[in-house]
Order: C-alpha cells, then sequence, then structure tokens
C-alpha cells in the first residue's frame, strides 16, 4: 500500500516574520491558490521572530502575506515598495523559487530584510494518556496568549507528540492541555516537575543548546518513554476535489474531525508528515473543502478495509519511515504509470430503471456520458463532470439494450447492456 512518491525539484522555503504586531502569526500565499485562510502557521523562535518551513516547487513565482492575530489581519504594503508585485488592489509580497533550499526573513510590514536567531533547536514533547481528545502543549513560547496551544497527534499506544522549534538555552513553562472544550491538566506545586507556584502551577523545561524530547504521563510527573518504534509516515494525496485538505485517521480514535491539515506543495499535491506506531495497519480518509467532505471510497476495492458502513483506505506500515501518496477517490497511487491511460476492464458499468451507475479504480470522474438505445436515439448527454461510483439519473426502460458512451482521461468507451424487468 504504501509508495514512495514526491513532486520533481521542490525545496524548502523557510519563512520568517520580525515583531509582528500580535499572535498567532501564519503566511499566506498564493501556494493554496489563497483559499487556505488565514495560512500557514509560524512559530516563534525568539527575540520577536516567527517561522515555518514550507516545501514548494523550484523555478515558480509566488505572491504571499504574513499574516497575524486571533482575529486575523494581513499586513499592509506600499505598492511602490520593491518587494511587492506592485499591485495597488492586491499588494502582496513575491518570491521567485530557485533551484535550492532558502530563507527569507522581512520586517512586518516592510520590505526591510531581517536575520532570525540562529541557535535554534527541536523539542518534541509527548504527552500518555490524557483524559481525551484533542490534545495540546501550551507553553511560555507563546507568551501565553495561543490557546489552546499547538496541537499534538496520537502516536498510538495513548501517546500524542508534536515537535517545536525554540531558541535554546532559555527556560520555558508549559501545560498539556485536552478535550473539545479544551481543559489543562492540574499539577501538584510540591511535585518536582513544576515551578513549584501554587496560583499558576506550570511544568518547567530547561533547554540546553541541543535537540530534545521529553514524555509525562498526563496529571502526574511520571516520565515516559513516548513512542521509541515511531516512524514518520507523510501522507500526500493528489488532486483533491477543493480545499483546504487533511488526512484523517483510526490514530486519532477518529476524535480529531476533520483531520491533520494538510499543505499544498505545488502541481495539485498536498502533504503533511505524522509520526504513528511502526509496524501495524493503519485506517484514513483524506478529506476536503470548507464543508468540509470526506472522500468516498467502494469497499470492493483493494485500498480499503471492505467495510460497506465505514469503508476507510488501509496501508501496512513497516519499521522505517515511509511516503504514502494516493489520488484523490480511488486507489490508484501517485506513482503509478497509468495516469492517462486507462483499461476498459478497470470499468463496470451497472443499469437500472433510475439510471446508470459506471464504476472503476483507477478513476475519480467521468468527463461526459452519453446513452443511446437500439434504434440510435440518443437517451441521455451528461453536461459536465459526473463523480464515479455515483447513480447517473435517467429514466431507461425494462427489456431494451442501450449502448453507454463514456469518456474519461482523454479516452472513450463503449458499453452495451441490456436492462430486463
Amino acid at each position: 500500500m504504501a509508495t514512495s512518491f514526491s513532486v520533481a525539484q521542490n525545496k524548502n522555503v523557510t519563512f520568517q516574520v520580525h515583531s509582528p504586531d500580535s499572535i498567532p502569526v501564519y503566511v499566506f500565499g498564493s501556494w493554496s491558490n489563497w483559499l487556505v485562510w488565514p495560512g500557514d502557521r509560524m512559530n516563534s523562535v525568539g527575540d520577536g521572530y516567527y517561522a515555518v518551513t514550507l516545501s514548494l516547487p523550484v523555478s515558480t513565482t509566488y505572491e504571499f502575506l504574513f499574516v497575524n492575530g486571533i482575529s486575523p489581519v494581513k499586513e499592509i504594503l506600499d505598492p511602490a515598495w520593491p518587494c511587492t508585485n506592485g499591485n495597488g488592489e492586491y499588494t502582496n509580497r513575491v518570491l521567485s523559487m530557485k533551484t535550492n533550499d532558502t530563507t527569507i526573513c522581512y520586517d512586518w510590514k516592510s520590505c526591510n530584510t531581517c536575520t532570525a536567531p540562529a541557535n535554534n533547536v527541536a523539542v518534541t514533547f509527548t504527552v500518555h494518556n490524557p483524559d481525551s481528545i484533542p490534545v495540546y502543549v501550551f507553553g511560555s513560547w507563546s507568551n501565553w496568549l495561543v490557546w489552546p496551544g499547538d496541537q499534538m497527534t496520537s502516536i498510538g499506544n495513548g501517546d500524542y507528540a508534536v515537535t517545536l522549534t525554540l531558541p535554546s538555552n532559555t527556560n520555558y513553562e508549559y501545560l498539556f492541555v485536552n478535550g473539545t472544550v479544551p481543559v489543562k491538566e492540574v499539577l501538584n506545586p510540591a511535585w518536582s516537575c513544576t515551578n513549584g507556584n501554587v496560583q499558576y502551577t506550570n511544568r518547567v523545561l530547561a533547554l540546553g543548546s541541543t535537540n530534545t524530547s521529553l514524555c509525562f504521563k498526563w496529571d502526574s510527573c511520571v516520565s515516559c518513554t513516548g513512542q521509541s518504534d515511531g516512524i514518520m509516515v507523510k501522507f500526500q494525496v493528489l488532486n483533491p476535489d477543493s480545499v483546504p485538505v487533511y488526512v484523517f485517521g483510526g490514530w486519532s480514535n477518529w476524535g480529531n474531525w476533520p483531520g491533520t491539515p494538510m499543505t499544498s506543495v505545488g502541481n495539485n499535491l498536498y502533504e503533511t508528515t505524522i509520526q504513528l506506531k511502526s509496524n501495524q495497519t493503519i485506517e484514513y480518509l483524506f478529506v476536503n473543502g470548507v464543508g468540509p467532505t470526506k472522500e468516498a471510497l467502494d469497499p470492493s476495492w483493494a485500498c480499503t478495509n471492505g467495510n460497506a458502513q465505514y469503508t476507510n483506505r488501509i496501508s501496512t506500515l513497516g519499521s522505517s519511515d515511509t511516503t504514502i501518496c494516493f489520488k484523490w477517490g480511488v486507489c490508484q497511487t501517485c506513482g503509478s504509470s497509468a495516469v492517462n491511460s486507462i483499461s476498459k476492464d478497470e470499468m463496470k458499468v451497472q443499469l437500472t430503471r433510475d439510471g446508470v451507475r459506471v464504476f472503476s479504480t483507477t478513476v475519480a470522474y467521468i468527463d461526459q456520458i452519453e446513452v443511446y438505445d437500439l434504434l440510435g436515439n440518443k437517451v441521455y448527454h451528461s453536461a459536465g463532470k459526473i463523480k464515479m461510483n455515483g447513480l447517473v439519473p435517467m429514466a431507461l426502460h425494462g427489456n431494451a439494450v442501450y449502448l453507454i458512451k463514456i469518456s474519461a482521461n482523454n479516452q472513450r468507451f463503449t458499453f452495451k447492456g441490456l436492462l430486463t424487468n
């Protein structure tokens, strides 16, 4: 089920902004077609700097803005400034992607470039057996303003984890938070892992100069090991119906609807990476839209669990990091060579008095469908794309032969069928 796939010629871009007006902070850009408002969340890296790293295709020009605030507000730029597109109506910053990883840093609402602190380290926070989900870590690195904190992902065995980039050699305070109506864990100020403050009892972290991981049981100073046999799983989906895009899976007990947000990496491919327990079979679905809506799969397909009521994708993980990539709504992997070639044997047509159903495991949509009776009279013609595996309503008569002509992926197919009473 797992296959390696990546967009050719992608490079990492680290966006940094200095001294925004408020928090949280985001970067909002044309790589998502301006649809994923307020953008990609940026983390504090100290001294008033915020940063996030995105993977984007090279040799492409993007436009973007920095956004901040609980009620998000875009920065305002002067179209006469050289770092902008010069558009008086939609004044955005401009980024011309090169062929190597790059970092860009600007002062908020300015074309002045900046340099963020270089001495940052990665900190992985893990909590075991919280009371409920979703789960967060909430800390002083955000000045306690970004409630309920940074969301953590289930990695199996009751463990939830998230990795943050924080300035090194700094002391922090934090708490774990959980629940749909978020509630902080309650600690005893006499415990050694806390700050000893009776009014605001928080955990403490004295961060050094190297990457670190820490794990505690919920409501306790008892340490834990976290997911020692965890692997990094990169989920990718190609050609979703709309944005934003998510992956929603059983690793969170299906409790964090609509799932983990996925980021556009170009060519209509979206991805996110989640740490999961190795050597297990996982169930999941891709989700998209403002709605949002889950993709619809056929339980007879090999990539599913076969459950007609709750039809999910399944993948079996090994013991090493992996990438899983599928096309939206079908079992075809992103790396399949048959992107524009469909075998007639992969399609099935079913006639009923209420209409026609066309089934396929390799394409998600029919471009056009026409239905003719045996005398050559056209009894149906579709006006646009039709979702595969759904009923195409039309009135058909029993004990009659029909020709069904289907166009999909620039190919045409003709089927002949007898509808009996």
